[in-house]
């Protein structure tokens, strides 16, 4: 069963989350880079935890995946593509390319799991 709503939400909150640090490619101070990360990230994590609070049926423990395999086989697949990409290019990897690597097989999970039915 594939559940459009959370899969969504799932996915606009990854995407929320690279628009927010893109930045980061481009400040070379790594003092900067720091306190903008923490800054972000603390409230990004507020907002969710709020936003999850008053609507429970988007909390990611009240979803159980209906392919238990789906999110190891592309954990793993999306992890070989970082080796790949790591060996054949000369320099180094960006931070958004990493990004999409470690977001995609949770957004794709995501996508194919139903709601407990004790939470609702």
């Amino acid at each position: 069963m594939i559940d459009i709503n959370y899969g969504d939400y799932t996915l606009f909150q990854y995407l929320i989350i690279a628009f927010t640090l893109f930045p980061i490619e481009i400040i070379h101070s790594w003092l900067i880079v720091m306190i903008y990360l923490v800054i972000t990230l603390i409230i990004l994590g507020t907002l969710s935890k709020l936003f999850e609070r008053r609507h429970p049926c988007y909390k990611e423990k009240n979803h159980v995946t209906t392919v238990p395999w789906l999110r190891t086989s592309l954990a793993i697949l999306s992890t070989a593509m970082l080796f790949v990409i790591l060996l054949v290019k000369d320099s180094s990897v960006e931070f958004l390319t990493c990004y999409a690597l470690i977001a995609a097989p949770h957004v794709i999970s995501a996508y194919f799991s139903i709601p407990r039915r004790s939470h609702f």
